[in-house]
């Protein structure tokens, strides 16, 4: 028996002395568990920076969703037979260049039925933004058509949905509290 382990101890170490092939990746592999030592014991900080960058994005869509919306000036605020801007029109582009945070100062311009009826309607805004800012006014930037009209209704309409809404809110109450009923 001891000659048999004798013999496959030296059969092993002629082997590992005459192969290079078992020192390949040895190295690599403590360098690896260097490299995982460290991350592991650096969690979770290499990653927050991506979570809540992958978290954020989403909102940000939405918010830039939101201000498009609002943004948006629609078929209400041209006229129909001229595609000129219409006083509320005016007002809206107004508002929208005096009054927004300045990184959102772009007014979004709902196409028209035909290409003519949206180029009057660029030209009607642009030159609206350019009566407020002067003949230097970027109006390529701050003015841009989309074909996704705004989500929008009747104002009536929408104080009927907000009456209704606030009527069936229940009133606040707090639960009832529940007696003492241990005796000490």
């Amino acid at each position: 028996m001891k000659r048999r382990a004798f013999l496959f101890g030296v059969v092993g170490i002629a082997m590992l002395a005459s192969s290079g092939v078992t020192q390949a990746g040895w190295h690599e592999f403590w360098d690896r568990v260097h490299l995982d030592w460290h991350r592991n014991n650096a969690w979770p900080k290499p990653f927050d920076e991506i979570d809540r960058h992958a978290t954020r994005m989403p909102i940000a869509a939405m918010v830039r969703a939101g201000w498009q919306m609002q943004n948006t000036l629609g078929d209400d605020l041209f006229d129909r037979e001229t595609q000129q801007l219409t006083q509320a029109g005016k007002h809206k582009v107004r508002w929208i260049m005096t009054q927004t945070p300045p990184q959102r100062r772009t007014v979004f311009v709902l196409q028209g039925e035909t290409e003519k009826a949206t180029q009057e309607r660029l030209a009607s805004v642009q030159d609206a933004v350019r009566s407020l800012y002067g003949v230097q006014a970027d109006t390529e930037s701050s003015v841009v058509v989309i074909g996704t009209p705004p989500r929008n209704g009747a104002g009536g309409y929408l104080d009927r949905v907000r009456r209704s809404y606030e009527a069936s809110t229940p009133a606040p109450r707090l639960p009832k509290m529940k007696e003492d009923s241990g005796s000490n």
